[in-house]
């Protein structure tokens, strides 16, 4: 009599357990976390002409981590969902004698998005007016930027901007 009275509670509580799950409780894989910012490569002299630097890695500042190798005019690069900018080491020339390291920081605003409970916040972002600046100045091989596009949201394949070298 005791052993049904168990099998009955056990029961129960499957039960109460697999209907208690509400729709908000999974994150489908559908959802799209934070885009990525698009960089295009493009020639300093003819910015309408794409051109991708030899020899060429991006590297997340303070890691060994690398982001993007050539050969590629345009890279996607992750941004940090917890503060307004990111930082970048672009090298040129990787390895050889001629190495050239520009230190990149990209600023933009972060707005934050509710999707729902299981999936939390995605957060969309807009670049500054002054995108980026060069944090060692000196021998650098990127001679500038130009916006493409402001607005970073999911699900975009257009760059966002462009390096000039």
């Amino acid at each position: 009599m005791n052993k049904s009275y168990f099998k009955n509670f056990l029961c129960l509580g499957a039960l109460f357990f697999l209907f208690s799950c509400e729709r908000d409780d999974i994150c489908i894989e559908d959802v799209v976390e934070s885009p990525d910012l698009i960089l295009l490569m493009l020639d300093k002299d003819d910015t309408t002409r794409k051109l991708s630097p030899s020899g060429f890695s991006i590297r997340a500042l303070g890691t060994e981590k690398i982001l993007a190798l050539q050969p590629s005019d345009s890279f996607a690069l992750p941004l940090k969902t917890q503060e307004n900018f990111v930082q970048f080491e672009f090298i040129l020339n990787e390895g050889a004698e001629d190495e050239n390291i520009d230190t990149l920081q990209i600023y933009y605003q972060r707005f934050d998005n509710f999707i729902n409970a299981a999936c939390g916040y995605r957060s969309n972002y807009i670049l500054e007016a002054t995108p980026a600046i060069i944090l060692n100045p000196g021998d650098n091989w990127i001679q500038g930027f130009t916006i493409l596009k402001d607005t970073i949201k999911e699900n975009e394949i257009r760059a966002h901007l462009g390096v000039l070298h």
